[in-house]
């Protein structure tokens, strides 16, 4: 038998009718539930039905492990759906970033062994002390800060920073720059600006729950969310952006 486990919306047009699906393959799509949470209680409910031959029923995790395992797991399902409501969720899953890239076990034979290793408290840690050093290193860019004219002042004028190398921590300088902004009385949105793949490319964040940063974004063929957006923007004209600062 064959099952196979997922929790996206996506999924659901790529599957089979049930007759056409054959008899050893089972799919379970659980929009409500992260496919890690699915998976644990399928086997753990396994577990529990299986036959005791030697008086004690078997475990999925030992029992010193489960609720260790679990609050994983609630983890895990928080982010995997974008709910983002449990304590250190954020930090939980940069904490876990690293650990994706191992996360297949045909290169991978001791994956298993190494998720069960795994705890929310340790991964919360980790993720807080990369966030505190990805905010420290965008700050001393911050000192490099100048004037953009959105859309050449159409848009208002908010503060913008190039970031050629450092691209990895366009939303951190970008919600940095805009906080700074709106104390100056600029905009409160920061530009961040960079090459990628021979192109310019401005990134716009904004922490002001009032701005969209998007509209400028698609008025120039990009787009994004009102607090987060990004587009390439040619050279001359990004020029006129910042005429009036030396460049």
């Amino acid at each position: 038998m064959i099952v196979g486990f997922d929790h996206r919306k996506s999924v659901l047009g790529h599957i089979p009718p049930a007759n056409d699906c054959p008899e050893n393959i089972m799919i379970n799509v659980n929009l409500e539930k992260s496919s890690s949470s699915v998976v644990y209680e399928y086997f753990a409910g396994k577990c529990e039905d299986a036959n005791i031959s030697n008086g004690e029923a078997p475990c999925l995790v030992d029992s010193k492990d489960k609720g260790r395992v679990e609050l994983m797991l609630k983890y895990i399902e928080d982010g995997d759906l974008r709910r983002w409501s449990l304590p250190g969720i954020r930090a939980f899953n940069i904490g876990l970033s690293e650990w994706r890239s191992r996360f297949n076990c045909i290169s991978n034979p001791y994956m298993y062994k190494q998720l069960l290793k795994l705890s929310a408290e340790d991964l919360i840690t980790k993720g807080n002390s990369c966030v505190s050093s990805r905010q420290n290193a965008a700050s001393k860019l911050l000192e490099k800060a100048f004037r953009v004219r959105l859309g050449r002042g159409f848009y208002g004028e908010c503060l913008g920073v190039r970031a050629d190398g450092n691209s990895n921590l366009s939303d951190e300088i970008g919600k940095l720059l805009s906080v700074k902004s709106a104390a100056t009385g600029l905009r409160p949105i920061g530009a961040v600006i960079f090459m990628q793949r021979n192109n310019l490319k401005m990134c716009l964040r904004s922490t002001d729950s009032s701005t969209d940063t998007s509209e400028v974004a698609k008025a120039y063929g990009g787009g994004g969310s009102p607090s987060s957006s990004s587009f390439i923007i040619r050279l001359d004209e990004y020029n006129q952006w910042i005429s009036g600062r030396d460049r």
